[in-house]
């Protein structure tokens, strides 16, 4: 047990979610953070980082079978300032389309399924919060239609994973940020002020957005 006085802790690193539309950068913002960055490729979109010498890719096989080996490796050894996962959206997927494929419902996740990817997707995301690093998810952008108590309804942008699990994996995430187009100046940020239009926080350095460069914004 580690008794720790609050006035002297210090953000030694950044457990971020990033989520946009297809072709709004996502995976080109992994390629800008500071320090050296392992990204484990899932959608196969890194082609846009060649060119990038501080970035490192894994890119996992559609049966996900080295998963666990890469986990467990970087576990006991972690040479990178940054790990990222490219995306929780299709591993997510990737997870559902396995167990499908194994399962006895002609290639469809049977009802089991969910509940198990459930699981081991806030399991993974755990152990990848447990590295000595920064880690970025990136996710797909959803808009879903959200009924307010008073009966309202609005619009939300989230991140595209199961209702079942996005709010667990937000909230493990001290950032989450969607990636939008400033209608000002045409350059793309990470907006981190959650409300009615978009899930989003900030909760180390309560910033309202932030540059793809600065978006963990470490001490």
């Amino acid at each position: 047990m580690q008794f720790l006085k609050a006035a002297d802790l210090k953000v030694e690193r950044t457990t971020a979610l990033i989520y946009a539309p297809p072709g709004m950068g996502k995976t080109t913002l992994l390629g800008a953070l500071p320090g050296k960055t392992l990204v484990i490729d899932v959608d196969r979109g890194t082609s846009v980082l060649r060119g990038f010498d501080r970035v490192e890719i894994v890119r996992l096989d559609e049966g996900l079978t080295d998963l666990p080996q890469v986990v467990a490796h970087l576990e006991k050894e972690c040479k990178y300032d940054n790990v990222a996962v490219d995306s929780l959206s299709e591993l997510e997927k990737a997870m559902l389309t396995v167990y499908g494929r194994e399962g006895k419902n002609d290639g469809a996740p049977e009802q089991g399924h969910y509940l198990k990817v459930q699981f081991k997707l806030a399991d993974y995301c755990r152990r990848f919060r447990a590295l000595p690093a920064n880690v970025i998810f990136t996710a797909w952008e959803v808009q879903k239609e959200i009924i307010a108590q008073d009966g309202s309804k609005y619009t939300q942008a989230r991140p595209m994973i199961s209702d079942k699990s996005v709010d667990l994996i937000c909230g493990l995430c001290d950032v989450v940020g969607r990636i939008v187009v400033s209608s000002k100046d045409g350059n793309r940020y990470v907006w981190m002020k959650g409300s009615q239009e978009a899930v989003a926080k900030d909760r180390l350095h309560k910033r309202d957005y932030s540059n793809f460069e600065e978006v963990l914004g470490n001490d």
